[in-house]
């Protein structure tokens, strides 16, 4: 997914400084592409598109976002504001739905990765780790980890 798949048309809105275009755009919830996270929006043309940092919170509501527009190329500034217009509640429930699975899918891989980093040998050797951080003397560490590799050792 790219930030700026769309047709070469001219915006009809009111015009701002530096060629930026006030447009309402309809913000459509997460989607997940690559195994990152992207906001979906549709433009005012019906073209869905996907930014990185393009965030809202209601679904389904419009949002008056400035934009620019080079070619294909549509550039989108940080700032949305809420109209307080929404979609139908059909279409509504339609966007939620693709917003749910989409979160289903990154918290899927974001467990994934965790696991991942997960070492279960780290995890036996936790409470051994433990009880020596509580040793106070070098003397009594020495002790400790002697007595462990005599323990992992005996059976070599």
């Amino acid at each position: 997914m790219t930030d700026d798949q769309t047709r070469d048309e001219p915006p009809g809105d009111e015009h701002t400084s530096a060629g930026r275009v006030e447009e309402v755009w309809t913000f459509a919830g997460r989607r997940e592409s690559d195994g990152k996270r992207y906001y979906a929006w549709q433009d005012g043309h019906g073209q869905e598109r996907y930014y990185a940092k393009l965030s809202a919170h209601t679904i389904g509501g419009r949002y008056a976002v400035l934009v620019t527009r080079e070619g294909d190329r549509v550039s989108v500034y940080p700032e949305a504001r809420y109209t307080g217009e929404q979609v139908d509640d059909g279409t509504r429930r339609e966007m939620e739905a693709l917003d749910i699975a989409a979160s289903a899918i990154l918290a899927a891989q974001a467990r994934d990765r965790n696991a991942a980093r997960r070492k279960a040998l780290d995890d036996a050797v936790q409470p051994l780790a433990e009880i020596a951080a509580k040793l106070r003397f070098g003397h009594e560490r020495d002790a400790f980890l002697a007595y462990v590799i005599r323990r992992l050792s005996q059976r070599w």
